[in-house]
């Protein structure tokens, strides 16, 4: 009896820490993506009625426009139009750059011409892409309606373009661009200055210029015919000279002298 009680105790346990917090996770992402599903649908629902109120103010003011030859200077939200309407729609926010914007000439005389600007909530609508409502030409919105006689995205005749930014909606600041870095001259680089002579070292003396050794005359015959030499002086003749001079020959040897490139000469024999 008492290890059946056991059994039962230790069956009905319940859940640990970690299975909680995954238990918990869970569900907190379930709220969430229902969270999100539903601001979509919120989204969505003030974009259509948004739709809706300006395609009923477009039809409206053509009824106008051939009661009055031209279109209103101005519409309020709230305000009374009638017979046309009871009053003008709002939108549902009503706030910031959640609002419809009228924009007409501001010249006067006569308004030949509207805008109606306001902003989608829901930024993924096929129908802003189809549009291309940018900064430059919307300004704050995204959205926008048109008389029928205008390119939605063309500045017109005494139009405020691209219309003004509601208040409260923070208006862009133009980027400045960066200047270009100046890259650094590079520095010229140093002359290696003259390494100094170690003191005391041996100091290096001009090469002597080598004296040309004169052709030795065979020892023990004397020369008895006279001494020449091969002077490069123009002529290029074997000249007469003495003994021990550069380049000096013995006469009888004086084919060795027109060897070296002088002519012959004739007392060179």
């Amino acid at each position: 009896m008492v290890f059946f009680l056991m059994k039962i105790r230790s069956k009905s346990r319940g859940f640990t820490l970690i299975e909680l917090l995954i238990v918990l996770t869970i569900i907190g992402l379930f709220i969430l993506a229902a969270l999100w599903t539903y601001q979509l649908q919120v989204f969505k629902g003030r974009d259509a009625k948004r739709k809706a109120d300006l395609g009923k103010l477009q039809r409206v003011l053509e009824d106008y426009l051939n009661d009055h030859v031209c279109y209103p200077e101005t519409l309020e939200c709230g305000s009374d139009f009638a017979p046309y309407l009871s009053q003008i729609p709002c939108d549902p926010v009503n706030s910031k750059g959640h609002i419809y914007y009228y924009s007409v000439s501001s010249e006067e005389g006569c308004k030949k011409w509207y805008k109606i600007f306001t902003t989608l909530e829901y930024q993924k609508d096929p129908i802003i892409a189809k549009i291309a409502c940018t900064s430059e030409t919307c300004g704050a919105f995204n959205y926008l309606v048109s008389s029928p006689n205008v390119e939605v995205l063309t500045s017109q005749l005494g139009e405020i373009f691209p219309p003004p930014y509601p208040p409260g909606v923070p208006t862009p600041s133009p980027g400045v661009s960066p200047s270009p870095s100046i890259s650094p001259t590079p520095s010229a680089s140093p002359t290696p200055s003259a390494s100094p002579t170690p003191s005391g070292g041996p100091t290096s003396s001009p090469s002597p210029t080598p004296t040309p050794t004169p052709i030795p005359t065979p020892t023990g015959v004397p020369c008895l015919e006279g001494w020449h030499s091969c002077i490069a002086d123009g002529s290029g003749f074997c000249n007469v000279t003495y003994e021990g001079a550069p380049g000096a020959v013995c006469s009888r040897d004086c084919n060795l002298c027109a060897a070296r490139g002088c002519r012959a000469y004739p007392s060179c024999l």
